[in-house]
């Protein structure tokens, strides 16, 4: 009877305990969520100078995610001559509708989402991954709520062929490939992303020799070549021939020289999930022995367990896969994973083709109808052929190395948008960016001496080189080596001390976010969500457009 009372007793503590901690977390968060609210009430003050912002013309080149997000961002404080120059016919970047049928979202919707404007139900609505359609139109909405339409002239099909430094205006002139038009900038931002549109096609022998159809993913748009195909064989292990796998997945054989991980969806639903990946790598080091013993348990051991089975790298570390080129595949449903257990894998690349397929490096011989080429597009060269006459570094194969991968200091007030990875929240990275842009080009924050900057980018370079196995998106994803910018939260908050601490109290708690706690992007909301009070009369209408609720 007095064990059966002690136990009792124990379990009722057990329970107070539970009951009392379960209380505290609540009362935390309702106070922070009051905090963050009261945040939101509370307008910012317009720093930036009337002239300069009447003044200044800007041209932002591309209509991706970093595009409008940067246009957006010069609108909400007032600027009046803003100029979007799209080589395509529509804006969306790598969403536009010519994207191949299925390519969607990685992960959850809510680990790509702006801080200031959520998804619309609509666009979500019994979906976690919205495809291509969804997330053109997501962006859609963002542009029109901030009136990017209406106070930005988007010019379509411009695609800009060289932009020239003319020292006494202090401004660059661009001229357009298509029409030879001129355009002059005072601000150019450069927002066309760190791939071109050039399609990589490995050189093949006896192509000649094949009867049947070659094509690259970008060339598959509803897959209609593969709905008669007996046969399909898919070249290259990213997202793409991913995607394009899961159209004819019984028929299908996926060809990859060095396989990757594939990461479960569930593991992305889990709440913190983005601040437990950033805690895992920030732990990252280029040695396994200088890594800590927790980051090696979590890398090692419990990553490679939960990864999809049927596609496993002879690496033992995830990080070592994802920062050696491969990436963070995720498998996005279980009816997609499924279907990828249908295909017939082959851990080889081809020889050359065959009258009826390939022939691989491994003496397989893969019949096929269609071979597709899901070895996705060139490394960005094209900056080298716009800045004419300047040289920028040695060589672009591994990608343009940045000051905070932002800004070049042979290319005054040219700034770079959307070249860093990997982000676990795109758009949020895109509006921090854009704001330290802003601020760069009003004075506000300071950029170091040139030869400072050329010190710190030529030091970083050589040791991402020293260290980091060739890949072209080398100079992107080095940030690991940072120290206190390892991860996209402390590398945001970074650009933000920059502006001279303007925003530091309105940034939220990196774990326990009172917005979102599956997402820490939503902890700039108290930035981007709050009314800009402009002090001259003229701005007060772009004031109250920037009003937004997270």
């Amino acid at each position: 009877q007095h064990e059966h009372q002690q136990q009792h007793d124990k379990m009722t503590l057990l329970l107070l305990l539970l009951l009392l901690l379960t209380a505290s977390i609540s009362f935390y968060i309702i106070l922070c969520r009051y905090r963050f609210s009261k945040l939101l009430q509370t307008p910012i003050h317009n720093p930036i100078d009337s002239f300069h912002r009447s003044s200044a013309r800007v041209v932002i080149v591309g209509s991706g995610i970093c595009g409008i997000t940067a246009a957006k961002t010069f609108v909400q404080y007032g600027y009046t001559h803003i100029t979007i120059l799209e080589a395509s016919t529509e804006i969306g970047g790598v969403w536009r509708s010519d994207q191949y049928e299925g390519a969607s979202l990685q992960g959850p919707y809510w680990m790509y989402q702006f801080a200031d404007f959520a998804w619309p139900r609509d666009l979500v609505k019994g979906i976690i991954s919205p495809g291509k359609a969804a997330v053109q139109e997501y962006i859609r909405r963002y542009a029109e709520k901030y009136n990017v339409f209406s106070k930005v002239d988007i010019k379509y099909q411009c695609r800009v062929k060289t932009a020239v430094r003319d020292a006494h205006r202090n401004s660059w002139i661009i001229r357009i490939a298509e029409s030879d038009e001129v355009i002059e900038a005072d601000i150019l931002i450069m927002a066309i992303g760190n791939n071109s549109s050039s399609p990589i096609i490995p050189h093949i022998p006896n192509e000649h020799k094949y009867r049947g159809h070659i094509v690259h993913s970008s060339e598959i748009g509803n897959g209609d070549i593969l709905k008669s195909a007996h046969n399909i064989a898919i070249v290259g292990g990213s997202k793409s021939a991913y995607d394009i796998g899961q159209m004819q997945p019984h028929n299908t054989t996926l060809i990859m020289r060095t396989p990757h991980y594939w990461t479960p969806r569930w593991l992305l639903l889990l709440p913190f999930f983005d601040r437990i990946a950033y805690a895992l790598f920030s732990g990252y080091k280029v040695n396994k022995s200088d890594r800590s013993w927790l980051t090696r348990v979590l890398d090692e051991v419990f990553m490679p367990l939960v990864a999809v089975g049927i596609n496993r790298p002879d690496s033992t570390s995830l990080l070592d896969d994802i920062m050696n080129g491969g990436g963070l595949h995720v498998c996005t449903t279980s009816k997609q994973y499924r279907n990828a257990k249908l295909w017939r894998l082959e851990k080889s690349q081809p020889k050359e083709f065959t009258e009826n397929g390939l022939l691989l490096e491994n003496g397989q011989e893969v019949e096929a109808d269609v071979v597709v080429f899901g070895t996705g597009f060139q490394p960005t060269r094209a900056f080298q052929e716009i800045f004419e006459g300047v040289e920028l570094q040695d060589t672009l194969e591994d990608g343009l190395y940045l000051y905070k991968y932002i800004y070049h200091p042979k290319l005054p007030n040219v700034f770079f948008l959307g070249f860093k990875d990997p982000s676990l929240n795109m758009p949020s990275n895109a509006s921090i960016q854009s704001l330290w842009t802003m601020f760069c080009a009003a004075g506000i924050a300071q950029l170091p001496a040139l030869s400072d900057m050329e010190e710190m980018i030529s030091t970083r370079q050589q040791n991402t080189r020293q260290l980091f196995p060739f890949s072209h998106r080398r100079a992107y994803h080095d940030f690991f080596l940072a120290g206190e910018s390892s991860c996209d939260y402390s590398y945001t908050v970074d650009l933000l001390r920059d502006c001279k601490g303007f925003f530091g109290k309105r940034v939220a708690s990196f774990w326990c976010h009172p917005a979102n706690i599956w997402s820490s992007g939503a902890a700039f909301g108290a930035i981007f969500g709050a009314e800009i009070i402009t002090d001259d009369e003229s701005n007060n209408a772009v004031a109250s457009d920037s009003t937004a609720l997270v």
